[in-house]
Order: structure tokens, then C-alpha cells, then sequence
């Protein structure tokens, strides 16, 4: 999910993609300069990869969808009595940016964004995302980067009247060996991660209110972006005083 957004004053709603809030998250500075502002982080060369995965991926697993069955990595103890999301034609509304799912405050603020997969047990729903990575993932890292994203899709889906089970999959592949003809051999991880609803919405609300502050706000202590600007600006002024 990219950092898009933010609908503009103009119209007096605030609309916030999950990966938006994590920029909130990241650094507050970072995050109003870019949703008030519109001045953006550089976001430097894009990798073409990821999407790439993310496309061969998803037609994987429909054609499993189709078949009414997990794929043959998924039929382990962990998914027992778990199921993909069988309608199709809807999913396929829930993984575009101007279609996908949506949760709107009492402000009026939405929150708003394109789910991967989803997954249903009994009369429950489960958020399920894919992830490419360069090395073998952990559940600290899955925790620490995406816990935020897996409590905004289990929102955005009780706000559309589907129960949520409590917990999102995330499944990570990454590279393993090269084979015969080129093949790319991926190691598979899986990790069940509790969601919580009411810290989605606390989210939204608190990254809401800081955009409706005049005044930029402090940067995060660890932003780098921020760091650098301001060591720019140092150098600047003793170059500007010499």
C-alpha cells in the first residue's frame, strides 16, 4: 500500500490510506509536511519487483480460489478450518485504490485502502497480505513494520460488516537458490499477528488532529529525512555567514 491519501481542505475530508498513518507513525513532521503541505520525502528509484510478485502472486492464489481449496503450502495445522474469501468478483473491488475498502470516522475522516487477500474461518474474516523480501523474515520486524497495516484492513472489514477473527496472516517469500533453466527457489514464512481495532481508529483520529494543527510539529528523533535537512540547513547558514 503507498502513502496516498489525502483528499485535500478544498473539500473538507480527510482521507488516510494505511500506509499514510505509518508516515504518522515514522516521524509526525514528516507526515504533516506531506499530507498539509503536499511537500513529499524523496522517494528516490521505485523497485519494479515487488509489484511484480505481488501479481504473480494474487493470480496463484485465485486460481486456488477458484477450486474452493488453500494451495498445497497452506494445508497445514496453522490453517486448519481456514478457507480463501470465495467471491471473487469482490475481491477484486477490494485490491483497487479507488474501489477498495473504507472506514469513515464520526468526524468524517475515511480511512481508506486495497486489501490483498482475505481469508474466512467460520463466520469470521481474516486480513491476509503478501510480502516479498531479500532475507527471511521474523515476527519482531512483521510486528514493528506491520502491526498498523493488519489493524487497519480488520477495521476497514468490520466497517463493511464482516467480522473480524482477531488476527491478520502476513506471508512472506523470499529467495532461496537458483535452480536449473533460471527457477528462483522462495522460502515461505507465515505469521499470525492479533489485530486491534480500537488502535486503528486511535490512529486515525490522533494523525487527524495533527493535521489540523497551523504549525508543523516536532520531527521523530530517529527520522534520517529530518536529520538531514537539518544538517543542510547548518551548512548552509555557516557557508551563508563565511
Amino acid at each position: 500500500m503507498s502513502a496516498r491519501g489525502f483528499s485535500g481542505k478544498a473539500s473538507g475530508a480527510i482521507r488516510l490510506s494505511p500506509s499514510a498513518l505509518n508516515l504518522y507513525r515514522d516521524c509526525p513532521r514528516c507526515f504533516w509536511l506531506e499530507k498539509v503541505r503536499f511537500l513529499k520525502r524523496p522517494r528516490g528509484i521505485f523497485p519494479s519487483l515487488p509489484s511484480g510478485m505481488d501479481r504473480v502472486i494474487k493470480t496463484y492464489f485465485d486460481s486456488f480460489r477458484a477450486q474452493g481449496t488453500l494451495p498445497p503450502e497452506l494445508r497445514v495445522k496453522e490453517f486448519e478450518n481456514t478457507t480463501l474469501f470465495a467471491d471473487q468478483a469482490r475481491l477484486d473491488l477490494w485490491r483497487e485504490w479507488r474501489t477498495g475498502l473504507e472506514f469513515k470516522d464520526e468526524d468524517g475522516s475515511v480511512m481508506f485502502g486495497a486489501l490483498d487477500d482475505l481469508m474466512v474461518t467460520g463466520d469470521a474474516y481474516i486480513p491476509f497480505d503478501y510480502k516479498t523480501k531479500g532475507s527471511p523474515a521474523n515476527m519482531e520486524d512483521t510486528i514493528r513494520y506491520y502491526q498498523n497495516q493488519i489493524d487497519c484492513y480488520a477495521l476497514m472489514l468490520e466497517a463493511n460488516g464482516m467480522k473480524s477473527a482477531g488476527y491478520g496472516y502476513f506471508l512472506y517469500y523470499s529467495p532461496g537458490k537458483v535452480g536449473e533453466k533460471g527457477w528462483v527457489n522462495f522460502h515461505l514464512q507465515a505469521f499470525r499477528v492479533d489485530v486491534d481495532t480500537r488502535r486503528a481508529r486511535q490512529t486515525l483520529r490522533s494523525a487527524v488532529e495533527l493535521m489540523r494543527q497551523p504549525e508543523a510539529p516536532d520531527s521523530a528523533p530517529a527520522c534520517e529525512y529530518c536529520e538531514y535537512l537539518h544538517k543542510m540547513n547548518r551548512y548552509h547558514s555557516r557557508q551563508a555567514a563565511e
